[in-house]
């Protein structure tokens, strides 16, 4: 379904190029002018616009088929969407860099880096071009709508009608909480479990069955570059328990999305947190969960082994249930050790039996052994 919408999307991106003239908080919502009148790029997708789904001062609106519809602002000949609008919908975090001046977005750390009065972006940590620059009129940054497919189309589900953006609803009503139920009913199948072959498992901490073995950690050499962007562990002795007893000393830090390196900023993010604590032991993680999640040897959610790091989507009803936008630490007996701003802000141990992660989780990864 994903993959036929996406198609669509792409489609109607460029029937609209075709037809326009070349060219742990979210940003304020600003009020836009009425964009200026261009060719309609499809027909037949035409709905009373009925409800509003944002803040007051927003003109993101509901259409009667449930599309989340942004409105398009013709700058300069060229057609954009507010960033803060785009940002709302999708139920992402984000953050403003004026040294930089780049706005970051993400889910609970930032995928994307876009900069203002250029075409240059971050996304998942690798750069790329755009055809139009990303600018900014006052407090509101906006993107071109030629880069939203470039940036965003694992995200979401789009298409251009009508000088709007239309982004599609999840086909799945996301659980939105952590304490709340499942209205589907179907998670019990989706528990986890622990691998019965786990060496650390039911050894007290600091009392490692490998720690004769143990390198100082300024002699471990754990990684080994395949690649500009893909590393692997070629040492895998690590002290899961002592790591964990070394993870917990940070509960209660402060989230901050995007943050900085903790010793800078005194505040984590998910993904930092976890490349932190592994970082302690020798073992290099990249910045970003979605990177985090190509490394390590993938393992099911009914084999967890302490030390595993777990990621999950971040739900919302217009975004994506199959992009990573978490990452935690597996500690046993059900429980995580992550870094997130819900349901407390910052460092602190979740438990998993619960239908939001039962629902929400998406893959596990092991890095030691």
């Amino acid at each position: 379904m994903w993959k036929k919408l996406k198609v669509v999307a792409l489609g109607s991106m460029v029937v609209m190029m075709a037809t326009t003239t070349a060219c742990g908080s979210n940003p304020k919502s600003s009020k836009l002018s009425a964009p200026t009148p261009n060719s309609p790029t499809q027909s037949g997708t035409g709905n009373t616009l009925t409800q509003s789904l944002s803040q007051s001062g927003s003109n993101v609106i509901q259409s009667g088929n449930d599309d989340a519809v942004l409105p398009i602002k013709v700058i300069n000949n060229v057609n954009y969407v507010a960033a803060s609008e785009l940002i709302q919908t999708l139920k992402f975090q984000s953050d403003w860099d004026a040294a930089n001046q780049k706005l970051l977005i993400g889910d609970n750390d930032a995928n994307y880096e876009l900069t203002v009065n250029s075409t240059k972006a971050m996304k998942d940590g690798s750069d790329i071009q755009v055809s139009q620059p990303f600018i900014k009129e006052g407090d509101t940054t906006y993107v071109p709508v030629s880069a939203l497919s470039d940036l965003f189309q694992e995200d979401m589900s789009f298409e251009i009608s009508k000088n709007q953006l239309k982004i599609h609803p999840s086909p799945v009503a996301p659980i939105e909480s952590e304490d709340a139920a499942d209205p589907s009913g179907r998670t019990n199948e989706l528990g986890f479990g622990e691998d019965p072959q786990d060496p650390f498992k039911g050894v007290k901490k600091n009392e490692s069955p490998v720690s004769n073995n143990l390198l100082l950690e300024n002699e471990l050499q754990v990684w080994s570059p395949l690649g500009q962007d893909q590393v692997v562990p070629v040492l895998k002795n690590v002290d899961v328990n002592a790591m964990i007893d070394k993870g917990e000393q940070y509960l209660g830090v402060k989230y901050k999305f995007g943050t900085g390196p903790y010793p800078e900023t005194g505040k984590f993010d998910c993904s930092t947190f976890t490349q932190y604590v592994y970082g302690k032991y020798g073992i290099k993680l990249q910045r970003l969960a979605r990177q985090q999640a190509a490394q390590g040897t993938l393992v099911s959610r009914k084999t967890l082994r302490k030390g595993d790091l777990m990621f999950f989507y971040v739900p919302g009803r217009f975004k994506s249930n199959k992009t990573v936008g978490h990452v935690g630490i597996y500690i046993g007996n059900m429980q995580m050790l992550h870094a997130s701003p819900e349901p407390k802000n910052g460092v602190q141990i979740s438990n998993i039996d619960k239908a939001y992660w039962k629902a929400t989780f998406l893959r596990a990864k092991r890095i030691v052994y």
